[in-house]
């Protein structure tokens, strides 16, 4: 008898509540339901992060060996963004790095120029890919297209009334 009783409260309560206050309700439950989780569960962000991209896949040379490595020619900046999707880049410039990609060297303007006449190389201003460039904001502004959308969308849905069927079913007089 119990479990009617509940059941018939929940679907009373059902009927009471909107859709979107039940989902409201479910994701602030499921976030903020168990402290451990919240500390563990970051949002990963990064505000700089230093990022090494290859350029060019150099000749083994002598000249370009440090240690056991021979180097690379690579592009490092700083990378900001969230949740792996990154959305602006700055401070990007020329280095040698190592095979692993890992480790760098700071170059001159005058060894980079004497590197594009040693191998022949024509580089670009900003050599990162395109998602690293401009994806990113391209994802960002999407969401927040998203979600105005959702937010003008669900206002004209509540502003519409619904046309009974008694007010369509009058003669004209």
């Amino acid at each position: 008898m119990k479990s009617f009783y509940f059941s018939l409260f929940v679907t009373q309560l059902i009927k009471i509540i909107t859709m979107k206050k039940i989902v409201l309700l479910i994701t602030f439950t499921v976030l903020f339901a168990n402290e451990a989780f919240a500390k563990r569960g970051r949002i990963p962000v990064c505000i700089p992060c230093e990022k090494i991209a290859l350029v060019k896949d150099l000749p083994n040379d002598e000249n370009l060996k440090e240690g056991s490595d021979y180097l690379n020619l690579g592009y490092l900046y700083e990378e900001y963004g969230a949740v792996w999707v990154p959305a602006w880049n700055t401070k990007g410039k020329y280095v040698l790095i190592n095979e692993d990609e890992t480790v760098y060297y700071e170059i001159t303007d005058a060894q980079l120029a004497e590197l594009k006449t040693a191998y022949n190389l024509e580089l670009a201003e900003h050599p990162i890919s395109f998602w690293k460039k401009i994806g990113g904001k391209l994802v960002f502004l999407l969401v927040i297209g998203l979600i105005v959308w959702g937010k003008f969308s669900s206002n004209d849905e509540e502003e519409e009334e619904p046309q009974t069927e008694e007010a369509s079913e009058k003669p004209a007089e």
